[in-house]
């Protein structure tokens, strides 16, 4: 959180109340309702796994994550302007760096990211266009249930989602000690 507080000048903390493996079919469920609006960061993975990783949260968040950056929000998806897509991009280009950085450092293995993207659409649309763009049918993440909290109340609550390959999600899970899951 030190670099989205050199962002903003603002103290940051965050919190991680759940680490699980999910099938990519009940995220939009974790986000709440599944045609819900939600914001997805999505980056690609390369190195010694492939895959992809997304930082999702909700709108409502979104909006709370807006506020603490701009001093302002849209309240609509269709009043997201160039500004506001650039900022939640870099906060979650910001996040999901800090969290493959951290796998990384964490497992010894050499993982990359590649240029974000973000989407703001229904959650289950989100889901879908990450299963699509991982090219695979049955997917299974790690996902790091993820709350950031501006000293204050603000607080952005969202999923980190790590989406390697089959042989990346094997490897990443034996890494980590927890190979049966894989």
């Amino acid at each position: 959180m030190t670099a989205l507080s050199g962002l903003t000048g603002r103290y940051f903390n965050m919190a991680i109340p759940n680490v699980d493996v999910v099938n990519l079919d009940h995220v939009p469920d974790m986000l709440g309702d599944p045609f819900g609006v939600a914001v997805g960061i999505y980056m690609p993975i390369e190195g010694d796994i492939s895959g992809h990783m997304a930082f999702l949260f909700p709108w409502e968040s979104a909006k709370e994550l807006w506020n603490v950056l701009l001093g302002w929000s849209p309240t609509t998806p269709e009043e997201v302007d160039e500004l506001c897509s650039s900022a939640v991009l870099e906060v979650g280009n910001i996040i999901n760096s800090s969290f493959l950085n951290a796998i990384s450092d964490m497992t010894g293995l050499k993982l990359h990211a590649t240029p974000p993207m973000v989407s703001i659409d229904l959650s289950a649309s989100i889901a879908s266009s990450i299963v699509a763009e991982a090219q695979m049918s049955e997917v299974v993440a790690l996902s790091i249930e993820t709350e950031v909290i501006e000293t204050g109340s603000n607080l952005i609550h969202g999923y980190f989602l790590c989406i390697p390959s089959l042989e990346g999600l094997r490897l990443l899970f034996a890494k980590l000690g927890i190979a049966e899951a894989a």
